[in-house]
């Protein structure tokens, strides 16, 4: 049996499907193929399927992945996105597969490119800068088991901003992984309330997912 490991992306309509209904979809659409799955045992056999990282609702990405095992050793796992691309819905492509080199706990950070629609981009662009500045940026981050106060400063790094054309388009790293992940919502609901506006049809994808040498999720 060998591991595998599935590099996909999720956009433009895509991203209003469910982390669970992704889930479903994609055993779905490995259920229609013939590639070689193995399926878990016991009353209800489902098609073994982990990811490492789940995507929010409403967010865009092209670096997601989950892992599946499959029966056949001697499979080649560059054919995976070929037979799975056709059986997938609109805005959700296989990109590539291969044999996972890093587990999940080696996931620190990951990249975002945060889209904010308005009259005037450079001087919400500034608005951002100034927001960053402060020495601290306290939030409430809400968990299923309790909620705290936290620090947001040392967690998110800018790697860009610009405001043109229409958009404010800012590139924040963020801590992320099993340990402590912080959603670019979270961030976006700090600056919203530092400026006294609500951030309205904001789009956001995920650029990149790494590890703690700063090296590319693989």
């Amino acid at each position: 049996m060998k591991l595998v490991r599935i590099f996909f992306e999720k956009r433009d309509r895509a991203r209003y499907i469910s982390h669970l209904d992704i889930t479903r979809c994609l055993s779905r659409a490995l259920a229609r193929t013939d590639l070689p799955v193995w399926y878990t045992q016991g009353f209800n056999p489902r098609i073994y399927m982990t990811f490492a990282l789940p995507l929010s609702l409403g967010y865009e990405s092209g670096c997601e992945s989950f892992d599946i095992k499959l029966t056949d050793d001697n499979f080649p796992v560059e054919e995976i996105p070929v037979r799975l691309n056709p059986v997938l819905p609109e805005g959700i492509r296989a990109l590539r597969a291969g044999e996972p080199v890093c587990k999940a706990e080696a996931i620190t950070r990951a990249d975002y490119a945060i889209r904010i629609p308005d009259e005037h981009p450079d001087r919400l662009a500034e608005q951002f800068r100034a927001f960053l500045d402060q020495p601290q940026i306290m939030v409430v981050k809400k968990t299923k088991k309790a909620e705290r106060e936290m620090d947001l400063k040392p967690l998110m790094e800018l790697l860009s901003i610009d405001g043109r054309d229409g958009w404010m388009e800012v590139r924040l790293r963020l801590a992320a992984g099993i340990h402590l992940n912080i959603s670019p919502a979270l961030v976006l609901e700090a600056f919203s309330a530092y400026c006294g506006r609500t951030m309205d049809y904001v789009r956001v994808e995920r650029l990149a997912i790494l590890t703690e040498s700063g090296e590319d999720f693989a």
